[in-house]
């Protein structure tokens, strides 16, 4: 339960602490929604992955 509370709060209180006169501001909650799991996305492609069971230090 706890998971789902927080997401749909990170999303929401990004949208919330948006700055208000920036150009880059999106006030359409469903493109901001869309926006957010791009870059989510986006974020998790960009992390590096190690294969199971494997250690970080060589």
């Amino acid at each position: 339960m706890k998971r789902k509370i927080t997401l749909i709060l990170a999303p929401l209180w990004q949208y919330l602490n948006q700055p208000l006169f920036d150009n880059q501001s999106v006030w359409d909650l469903k493109f901001f929604g869309y926006l957010y799991r791009v870059k989510l996305l986006h974020k998790c492609w960009e992390k590096e992955c190690l294969p199971k069971g494997s250690t970080h230090s060589q």
